[in-house]
């Protein structure tokens, strides 16, 4: 049975916390939104050993093991990392410094035991596969905010978490031939201002690709990411997978500063 109020003051109240409601939800612009993702600090040292799982489109497996070390400096965040196994990929070493200000390029280095030396990725061959993945060089540094235009397309949730949905467009043709992306629609929990979901736009025809982080675990403040899966589409047909699972994450390493240069990264392992 519906129940109406029998005082017109309580239902004017009412009605007036649900239209301010309703204003306070509308006020929030996709920049505002995609600032405060940007403003999420990540743990200032961390270590972690991950599964990269590589699935074809028959389904045929590729299992690696990785070792990532990353530190936040003054001017950049800085992540090394190797490939343990298998022996195929073992020693392969791979160093991004991505700088804070905006208008400076990230650092990219690309370290193969075979050849004993590092190749330096340029910024037009950041969009390429990083190592047979289905994520990119240019998706292992974070992305400049001022390199996109946003909007807030609607509300809605995944599972029980409430989500914004921001359409991302790329705002010159450098950010495209940087990243392969012309816009992306990301899925924010509102709870954390954390990206759990993607679909980017390609620059090939009919080419996306789907970002999902299913699982995630807060520790010391942090939102940690602890199985993330990456899926290559062409006419919306699923070509390619990736996912990465976290099996260990350490806040608490030692990690001096002389880890995070190239020439450390050309030791090898």
């Amino acid at each position: 049975m519906t129940r109406f109020s029998l005082n017109p003051i309580v239902g004017l109240l009412i009605l007036l916390v649900a239209a301010a409601h309703s204003m306070c939800a509308r006020a929030e612009t996709g920049l505002e939104i995609m600032t405060q993702v940007d403003a999420q600090q990540d743990p200032p040292v961390m270590a972690a050993d991950m599964t990269m799982t590589l699935i074809d489109r028959n389904n045929n497996q590729r299992v690696r093991s990785l070792r990532s070390l990353s530190k936040t400096f003054d001017e950049a965040d800085r992540q090394r990392l190797f490939f343990l196994e298998p022996s195929d990929v073992r020693g392969t070493g791979f160093l991004v410094v991505d700088y804070h200000d905006a208008d400076r390029d990230d650092d990219q280095w690309l370290f193969l035991p075979s050849l004993n030396k590092s190749k330096r990725i340029a910024g037009s061959d950041q969009s390429g596969s990083f190592m047979g993945s289905d994520l990119s060089y240019a998706d292992m540094a974070s992305r400049n905010l001022d390199d996109w235009t946003y909007e807030l397309i609607r509300e809605d949730s995944v599972g029980d978490d409430a989500v914004w949905i921001v359409n991302a467009t790329a705002a010159n043709s450098r950010v495209i031939d940087q990243t392969g992306y012309t816009e992306s629609l990301l899925y924010i929990q509102q709870s954390n201002y954390r990206v759990i979901r993607a679909i980017h736009t390609q620059t090939g025809t009919n080419q996306r690709k789907l970002l999902n982080i299913p699982q995630w675990e807060q520790r010391d403040g942090y939102w940690l990411p602890k199985v993330m899966q990456v899926v290559s589409q062409e006419g919306g047909q699923t070509v390619h997978r990736t996912q990465l699972t976290f099996s260990r994450i350490d806040l608490n390493v030692d990690a001096p500063d002389a880890e995070f240069s190239v020439q450390r990264l050309e030791q090898g392992l």
